[in-house]
C-alpha cells in the first residue's frame, strides 16, 4: 500500500511532492487517500490555509462527518478512526484551514495523474515501510503487538477471540490424528462453519441437519463404533456393521458400506454425490471466467475427488475438512473469498444429499437392527446393569445383522415407522419412533 501528494502554489507551480510506502495493516484504497491527506497536512507550517483536491468522493463525505463536525464517540467505532483523529489533532494544533474539493476521476487531470503515478512508483519501490505509529497523532492510542488498532475495538477483540478459538479447534486431537494441521484450509473451514444454516425437522423444530454437519465434522455421529465406546454394556465390541456385517461401522464406513438394496447402496451413493459435487464446483468456477481444458483436467485429478478407494482427502472433504491442495489450486485463478463462497454453498448441498440419502436411511435400518438385538430406548437411557450387560454378549444375538435377516421381517416395520418428507429436490425418510 502506498500514498502520494503534490503541493501547488496559487499559480499552479509544484512546490513539493511526496510518496511513501505505507504499512500493510488494514489495507484499502480509502486508507491510502486518508494517509495522503494526513502526510500533506503534516508538512504544512502553522496557520496555513489550503485547498485539497481529490477524486475520492468517499473521503470528502467522511471528512464532513469526522472532521468538520464536532467530535462524537461513534467515530471510535469506525475503520481508520486513528487517522481521522490524527487529522483532527493536526488541524487543531497547527491551526490549519482546510477545504476539500472533488475532481473527476480518470478525467486526464494532469496533477491527479501525477499523484497516482507517484503512489504506484512508491508501491513498487524497495523503500522501507514506515512504522504504523509514525504518523499517529491521536490523543489516545491502543496497540496490539506494537500495531495500532485502527478499527472498531469490540470487533477487534472479537476477531482475536475467534482466532484463538479457531487455533484451539484445529489443534483438537480428533484433527491432529489425521495429520498435520497444514493439510487443511482452516480459514475455509471456518468460513463454511459460519455459513451453516440449519433447517427444522418435521417433528420438533430442531435444526437436525445443522447438528449432523457439526457431528460429521467432529466425528461424533452415533455410529456403531462410537456407541461401542460410549455404551459397551449394550453394544458388544466385536459387533460389525449391522447392514453388511463385514467391517466395523465407523465414520468412514458410512460412505463405503457395500450393503445393497434396490434404492440403497451407501458406497455408490457416496461416489455419485462426490462426482456431482466435483462437477458442480467445476461448473461454478468456469462460469466466473473462461479457463482452458488444462484447468478442468487438473481440477478433476485432485486427490480429494478420488472416490474409488476413497482417498483420505476425499473422506476429509466429506466431513467438511477442506484439503489445502484444493483451495491452493483454485487460488491460482480465484481469490480465496470467491473460493470459500462457492465451495461453502456446494459443500452444503453435498452434505444435504449425504444426510438424506445415506444417514437418514441408515438410521432407520439401524433402529430396526437395535430392536432385533433387544436394545430399546429405555435400555439406552438406563446405566449399565447386569441385565443390560447380558444384551451385548448374548450368544443368541451375537453377529446378527440386517444382511442375514429376511427383508420381509423389517421392510414391513420400516413401512409403518417412517414418513416421507420433501426438501427441495430431495425426498427423505424420517423415523417416526
Amino acid at each position: 500500500m502506498a500514498s502520494a501528494w503534490i503541493a501547488l502554489d496559487d499559480d499552479g507551480f509544484i512546490l513539493e511532492s511526496s510518496s511513501l510506502h505505507l504499512p500493510s495493516c488494514f489495507p484499502s484504497a480509502l486508507r491510502s487517500e486518508i494517509y495522503a491527506v494526513l502526510l500533506g497536512l503534516n508538512a504544512l507550517s502553522h496557520d496555513s490555509s489550503i485547498f485539497i483536491y481529490t477524486d475520492c468522493s468517499h473521503l470528502i463525505s467522511l471528512w464532513t462527518r469526522f472532521v468538520d463536525s464536532p467530535f462524537s464517540p461513534k467515530l471510535l467505532r469506525e475503520p481508520n478512526h486513528l487517522l481521522w483523529l490524527s487529522i483532527r489533532q493536526l488541524i487543531m494544533d497547527h491551526n490549519l484551514t482546510v477545504d476539500l474539493n472533488k475532481v473527476p476521476a480518470h478525467a486526464d487531470d494532469i496533477y491527479n495523474i501525477q499523484a497516482d503515478s507517484l503512489a504506484k512508483d512508491a508501491h513498487l519501490s524497495l523503500q522501507p515501510t514506515v512504522s504504523p505509529l509514525a504518523f499517529c497523532y491521536a490523543p489516545c492510542l491502543l496497540t496490539f503487538n506494537s500495531l495500532p488498532i485502527d478499527m472498531n475495538i469490540r470487533h477487534f477483540f472479537r476477531s482475536i477471540a475467534d482466532a484463538r478459538a479457531l487455533l484451539s479447534f484445529c489443534s483438537l486431537a480428533r484433527f491432529t490424528a489425521l495429520g498435520s494441521p497444514s493439510l487443511f484450509d482452516w480459514a475455509g473451514i471456518y468460513f463454511c462453519l459460519s455459513q451453516i444454516k440449519g433447517f427444522a425437522s418435521h417433528k420438533d423444530g430442531r435444526p437436525e441437519f445443522w447438528i449432523f454437519r457439526i457431528k460429521l465434522l467432529l466425528d461424533m455421529l452415533p455410529t456403531l463404533t462410537t456407541l461401542q465406546q460410549r455404551k459397551p454394556y449394550l453394544y458388544s465390541s466385536d459387533w460389525l456393521c449391522p447392514q453388511c456385517n463385514s467391517a466395523p461401522e465407523d465414520l468412514n464406513h458410512l460412505w463405503t458400506c457395500p450393503y445393497i438394496l434396490p434404492d440403497l447402496n451407501p458406497c455408490l451413493t457416496h461416489r455419485s454425490e462426490i462426482i456431482k459435487f466435483r462437477d458442480s464446483c467445476l461448473s461454478s468456477f468456469l462460469s466466473l471466467k473462461p479457463l482452458d481444458i488444462t484447468f478442468q483436467t487438473k481440477f478433476s485429478a485432485l486427490d480429494c475427488w478420488n472416490y474409488e478407494s476413497p482417498s483420505p482427502s476425499c473422506l476429509w472433504l466429506t466431513r467438511g475438512l477442506l484439503p489445502v491442495h484444493l483451495t491452493t489450486f483454485l487460488n491460482q485463478h480465484f481469490p480465496f473469498s470467491v473460493i470459500y463462497k462457492y465451495i461453502s454453498s456446494l459443500l452444503n448441498d453435498f452434505q444435504v444429499a449425504l444426510y438424506g440419502e445415506i444417514w437418514l436411511c441408515r438410521n432407520v435400518l439401524f433402529h430396526a437392527w437395535e430392536e432385533s438385538q433387544g436394545i430399546s430406548t429405555a435400555s439406552k437411557l438406563r446405566g449399565p446393569s447386569i441385565n443390560s450387560s447380558s444384551i451385548a454378549i448374548s450368544p443368541q444375538n451375537h453377529n446378527s445383522s440386517l444382511a442375514t435377516v429376511s427383508q420381509d421381517s423389517w421392510i414391513s416395520w420400516i413401512s409403518s415407522s417412517i414418513i416421507r418428507v420433501d426438501y427441495g429436490s430431495h425426498t427423505w425418510i424420517f423415523c417416526a419412533a
